[in-house]
């Protein structure tokens, strides 16, 4: 089903993840700390950030499977700082195409 803003949460798994509404100063680690429990993959984790270096709140994660991917999914929702974390399905191809842009230009 088509979520708001045009993300997917139902549908193939194929182990990445994107996530919406993330703080601004979120860090890696706390993506990795939100994710624990489902062991996302540590260099595979993306914040995106705009042309002029300021994050957009965007970020990407994959898991060693699938199955971690989907159950992951149960923290849509949930949050980091004091924001609600959106989840949706992404893949290999968006996560490749936003490694770009993940560092601060």
């Amino acid at each position: 089903g088509e979520g708001q803003g045009g993300g997917i949460r139902d549908g193939p798994h194929t182990g990445f993840i994107r996530m919406r509404g993330l703080p601004f100063q979120a860090t890696k680690q706390d993506i990795l700390e939100f994710f624990k429990e489902y062991k996302p993959i540590e260099n595979s984790i993306l914040l995106t950030y705009r042309g002029d270096g300021r994050a957009t709140g965007e970020g990407y994660v994959a898991f060693n499977n699938a199955a971690d991917a989907k159950a992951a999914m149960a923290l849509h929702r949930n949050m980091i700082g004091s924001r609600y974390i959106e989840l949706f399905i992404s893949n290999k191809e968006e996560h490749s195409r936003n490694v770009s842009r993940s560092n601060p230009r």
